[in-house]
């Protein structure tokens, strides 16, 4: 980019020009010099340019001023700057305003008035884009730092403390980027620390609930196992219940068929018994007294005895129902020993494996804690030596890094020797030594040239008096008369003298023309003798130039050693034993006599030393960095050993804790075991008093059938007993009756004939004893399935809380296995982000010392240009301190004399100018102050050539110094007068 022209209306010393539009100030590209006198607004250009283009607000000393007071034009409310940039083709117009002023700050392409961009925030991020800022709010630091550096201004960030200097320094160098991204990383690295923290908190929690359920799949197989038996006895429980089943069902149709068959003999009977009473009644009735007493006496008997068995019978009923209910009491008690016996023997057992699993899980304990001791002690064993291993591995590679760094400081000081080199070997052939003769022959036909002029001169003056004289002769004896006596003079002829002074006059022409020859002679031998001295003025430079480039190559020479260097080569070479040691230099000695031949192979040398130094490089790279990363391999496999061992070990107190609860659950068990047995002798206690108390009531069912037996024997005569009293009363009533009733009984007879005989074939085939044995058989199969049922069961929900607790664990193992590949991600993010904060950390000092150094080779170069004196530039990367070494020694930059600070400082702004800047643009504001007359001579020349090799389009120079008249393609001066403002005049 450059600037075409800038338009300033009321702006400081511009006021609002002839036509009421300001001042227009025209520029061309290449090297603008600005001329006036102090007050005539030459600042103010550099000061608006910044303004507008770099949102750069005017500063004096080290504060900033309000523009609206600093820029206005004493007396005006508003201002306006406009800038006219060319960028790639496209001409650009910058507006903005000062003061109460109208106008937006806006950009506008001049050819079709399309604005570009409007307000702070878009002009600034086009004019960063234009400039090659990589950053909008950097616009004015840019400037201020680089671009337009204010008179008195070039020193001081030179000059500034450690902690000032790194401030204005590493946001210039944009190195400060390193240790801002190395904070910015800091948070992010803790939230991830934070994360595995908590990460690691949960896999311990999903650990702690595994280990709870390590022993599901175990007791899976078993509960499976157990299941798979219970099944199998439930089924044979329920063939036997089915065969008991059919089995009592066959006999309990046998009993239904001997009921029925009995329950037909008694009706049978009773249907006898009836008819032959009421033979008897009607025969007691036909003999009513005879035969009422007679059967009454005869059946008196059967009546009491009935009388008596309804009553036994009564009693045996009671107590039959005492005695079924201390049976049901009993079975209560059976069923309840039976639940507790299986309690029993199932807390046994638990207790009974839990011992054995703690049993064995010591064994395993035992196994495991011996081996873990034996590898901890092998890996405290190896730690020395893998620190030491580290250690030297982490030596050689700061050796090494030294040897790079050595390697990068000889290309920075070798590439300038070598250019130098070459410069002096060319100036040298342009040095012609016939020119001092030349000069010498030059001068002395021009003191001959002068001495004849010298003689025509006097000739012509003697002529030109003679002529004066005899013109006064020939005025004052005009009249004739003598001027000494006052009387005719008879001898003055005035035709003769008329004669003699046309004669005098072209002896005068003659001696003109001859004295006319004689200057033009004297001019060329002069222009003869300028030309000869030019060249050699030429000649002085050139050996000048090469005097000065001999010394900047001895002190590159010089400066090619690096001790660190060297000292971290040669142990590189004791340590590893490979390659040789890299030559040291000869040395460079200064002599009267300059000799070319020295510089070369001085310059060989230096080349040689770098090669050497170079191969011996390349062979100690991969030694270094396999040792260094078989170290650092090692240390990773140390690491992760060492996890391996801490998780060994919380592996192994969790077996511990896993033994101890096993050894409390056996004992909780064994009590629980001890706490049943004595319930279960409690109850068989009760059973055994119960089974006493039943004893009396042995026999009861058959006493009971006995009586009901006797009481049907003795039925017949209670029910004549009774029947034969109303019936004697009525014989003849009976007698009819009788006959019927004979008939009847016929039927009725053989009716129980047929009866008596199905009956005692039923009778035959029950058998009551096999019966009972068939129930029982039954109930106790039913008893059997019940339990077994039951076991089942409860095998089955212990398959299910097994199951159950294996779909829990298989969860828990991948929620854990998730979780640490969770870890893992997170534990590779916190590597990455910590090597990237390390390598950040650790770059900025790098990156900034190869900008140093290059900076400081530029500027060496540059100061050698405009100076005497070689010197050579060192800029510490750490705290920017600027030392320059000389033939009288090492300086710091505030030790410099003030001219030699200024041209330090400039040197060092144009090597950081043509390192950082992008715009094509700068400016310097009085870059000649305090220099002596021969150091602003070699500043303009220096300027000269940096424009050229930095390729700026545009080059600004606030100067009314005359050293830069012939190395200016554009020059502006500045008239100021109270009354009418700054004005301008162009001086091509």
């Amino acid at each position: 980019m450059w600037i075409q022209k800038i338009r300033l209306k009321n702006i400081k010393s511009y006021g609002e020009g002839d036509s009421g539009q300001g001042i227009t100030v025209h520029l061309e590209p290449g090297i603008n010099r600005i001329a006036g006198k102090n007050g005539a607004g030459k600042s103010t250009l550099i000061e608006a340019i910044g303004y507008a283009l770099f949102d750069a607000e005017p500063v004096r000393g080290n504060a900033r001023m309000a523009k609206n007071t600093y820029l206005l034009r004493n007396g005006s409310k508003s201002g306006e700057i406009d800038v006219w940039v060319w960028h790639q083709d496209c001409l650009y117009r910058v507006e903005r305003d000062v003061g109460n002023g109208g106008r937006r700050w806006k950009v506008v392409r001049e050819d079709d008035d399309f604005i570009e961009a409007e307000g702070d925030q878009e002009v600034r991020a086009f004019l960063a884009n234009l400039a090659g800022v990589d950053k909008p709010e950097r616009l004015a630091e840019v400037f201020h730092s680089l671009l337009g550096v204010k008179q008195g201004r070039f020193t001081l960030p030179f000059d500034l403390k450690p902690g000032d200097a790194k401030n204005h320094f590493d946001p210039l160098l944009d190195v400060d980027i390193f240790r801002q991204c190395f904070d910015y990383l800091k948070q992010p690295c803790d939230e991830i620390r934070q994360d595995i923290a908590n990460q690691r908190s949960v896999i311990s929690g999903l650990e702690g609930q595994i280990a709870q359920l390590e022993d599901a799949p175990a007791k899976l197989e078993e509960g499976l196992k157990q299941r798979a038996a219970l099944e199998l006895l439930v089924e044979q429980c329920r063939e036997r219940l089915a065969g008991a089943a059919r089995d009592l069902a066959k006999y309990d149709l046998l009993l239904n068929q001997y009921q029925t068959a009995m329950l037909k003999v008694g009706e049978a009977k009773g249907k006898t018994e009836q008819a032959r009473a009421e033979v008897n009644v009607a025969s007691a009735r036909v003999e009513e007294a005879r035969r009422a007493a007679e059967i009454l006496g005869q059946t008196r008997e059967d009546y009491q005895a009935f009388t008596m068995l309804e009553k036994q019978i009564s009693h045996l009923e009671k107590q039959r129902a005492t005695r079924d209910s201390l049976h049901k009491k009993l079975t209560s008690l059976q069923k309840e020993e039976t639940a507790l016996t299986r309690d029993l023997e199932a807390r046994r057992l638990e207790a009974a494996r839990d011992r054995e699993s703690a049993v064995s899980k010591d064994r395993e304990y035992q196994e495991r804690l011996a081996a873990w001791q034996q590898q901890v002690s092998r890996y405290e064993a190896g730690e020395a030596d893998a620190l030491r291993a580290k250690e030297r591995a982490a030596e050689l590679k700061n050796c090494l890094v030294q040897v790079v760094e050595w390697l990068r400081a000889m290309s920075a000081v070798n590439k300038p020797a070598i250019d130098q080199l070459a410069e002096l070997e060319q100036t040298l052939h342009f040095i012609d030594n016939q020119i001092p003769g030349q000069v010498a022959q030059a001068k002395e036909q021009l003191e001959q040239a002068e001495v004849r002029e010298r003689a025509c001169r006097d000739l012509l003056e003697r002529t030109k008096q003679d002529k004066a004289i005899l013109e006064q002769q020939l005025e004052r004896l005009s009249s004739g008369r003598c001027p000494l006596l006052g009387t005719a003079c008879s001898q003055f002829d005035p035709n003769k003298a008329r004669e003699d002074l046309a004669l005098l006059n072209l002896k005068i022409k003659a001696a003109a023309e001859e004295y006319q020859e004689k200057l033009r002679l004297v001019a060329e031998a002069r222009a003869q003798l300028e030309k000869w001295l030019a060249l050699e003025r030429e000649q002085v430079e050139k050996q000048a130039r090469v005097r000065q480039l001999g010394k900047s190559i001895a002190g590159l020479y010089h400066q090619l050693e690096d001790p660190a260097g060297r000292v971290a080569a040669e142990k590189l070479v004791l340590e590893l034993k490979t390659g040789e040691k890299p030559p040291r230099l000869k040395g460079l000695e200064a002599t009267g006599e300059f000799d070319a031949a020295a510089y070369r192979a001085a310059v060989q040398e230096m080349k040689d030393l770098q090669m050497s130094v170079y191969r011996c490089f390349q062979t100690w790279k991969p030694v270094v960095e396999e040792q260094y990363n078989a170290a650092q391999e090692n240390m990773t496999m140390r690491v992760a050993r060492r996890k391996e061992l801490d998780a060994e070990d919380r592996a192994l107190q969790a077996l511990a804790r896993d033994i101890e609860l096993l050894l409390q659950r056996s004992e909780e068990a064994a009590r629980k075991a001890a706490d049943l047995a004595a319930s279960v002798a409690d109850i068989q206690q009760q059973i055994q008093e119960l089974e006493h108390t039943l004893q009396p009531f042995a026999g009861l069912d058959e006493k009971l059938a006995a009586a009901n037996r006797l009481k049907g024997r003795h039925l017949p005569g209670y029910t004549k007993y009774l029947q034969n009293q109303p019936v004697a009363e009525k014989i003849q009533e009976y007698l009819d009756r009788l006959e019927q009733c004979k008939s009847s009984l016929r039927e009725a007879e053989a009716e129980l004939a047929v009866a008596e005989q199905n009956f005692k074939a039923a009778e035959a085939a029950y058998n009551p004893d096999q019966h009972k044995e068939l129930k029982d058989a039954h109930a106790r199969a039913n008893l059997d399935l019940g339990e077994a049922t039951s076991k089942l069961d409860e095998a089955v929900r212990a398959v299910e809380e097994q199951m159950q607790r294996v779909q829990r664990l298989n969860r828990l193992h991948r929620q854990r296995d998730e979780q640490v590949k969770e870890l893992l991600r997170l534990q590779a993010q916190e590597t990455i982000l910590e090597k990237a904060r390390h390598v950040l950390k650790n770059a900025q000092e790098p990156v900034a010392r190869n900008l140093t150094s290059r900076v400081a080779a530029q500027a060496q170069a540059i100061y050698n240009s405009m100076s005497n004196e070689a010197a050579q530039f060192h800029w510490r990367s750490g705290d920017y301190c600027l030392t320059v070494t000389t033939v009288s020694g090492e300086k710091r930059f505030a030790s410099l004399s003030g001219g030699q600070q200024m041209k330090a400082a400039l040197a060092m702004q144009l090597a950081l100018v043509k390192e950082f800047s992008a715009a094509g643009f700068c400016a310097f504001d009085e870059p000649t102050y305090g220099l002596d007359t021969e150091s602003r001579v070699m500043l303009a020349e220096a300027i000269s050539k940096a424009q050229q090799e930095c390729k700026f389009e545009q080059l600004l120079l606030v100067s009314h110094d005359q050293a830069f008249d012939d190395k200016v393609e554009h020059a502006l001066h500045l008239n100021y007068s109270p009354v009418e403002g700054t004005k301008l005049l162009v001086m091509e």
